[in-house]
C-alpha cells in the first residue's frame, strides 16, 4: 500500500487550528485520522471517551497509553520512523505524547529528536 503524502499534509493542515478536544480532535483519533489520510482507512479505535477523566479511565484500564498503542499499531524502533509513522515521547499527564498532535492552540511539534516510541503507521500493520 502506498502513502499518501499530500493527503497526509492536507489532513494536517486542516486541523492545524482546531483546539484539542476529548471528544473528537484527541490524539488518538488525530493519528488514526492521519492513517486513514495516507491510506484511505484506518484500524479502529474500539473504544471512545468524552472527557479528561473518561480518557483517563480507559487508558489505566487497558494498561497505559503504550499498552493501548501496541495493541492497534505495530510498535518499530524510533530509528526506523517514516515521515507518516506515529512518534511519541514522555508526557507527564497521559505517560505519552505525540510528536505531531493536537493541543490547545492547534497542532503541536514535537522535534524529532524527543521521539522514544513508534508505531507502522499502516492499516496492514496493526495488531487487531
Amino acid at each position: 500500500m502506498t502513502r499518501d503524502y499530500e493527503a497526509l499534509a492536507a489532513y494536517i493542515e486542516s486541523r492545524s487550528n482546531m483546539p484539542f478536544d476529548w471528544n473528537g480532535n484527541c490524539c488518538a483519533r488525530f493519528s488514526l485520522g492521519a492513517i486513514e489520510a495516507q491510506f484511505g482507512e484506518a484500524p479502529e479505535l474500539g473504544f471512545s471517551w468524552k472527557t479528561a477523566i473518561g480518557a483517563k479511565r480507559v487508558i489505566a484500564a487497558r494498561g497505559g497509553m503504550l499498552s493501548i498503542i501496541n495493541e492497534i499499531l505495530m510498535p518499530i524502533a524510533p530509528g526506523a520512523a517514516m515521515r507518516g509513522d506515529i512518534a511519541g515521547c514522555p508526557d507527564d499527564d497521559l505517560g505519552l505524547a505525540l510528536l505531531i498532535g493536537p493541543c490547545e492552540n492547534g497542532i503541536r511539534h514535537i522535534p524529532r529528536g524527543f521521539m522514544t516510541h513508534a508505531w507502522r503507521a499502516a492499516p496492514s500493520c496493526h495488531n487487531v
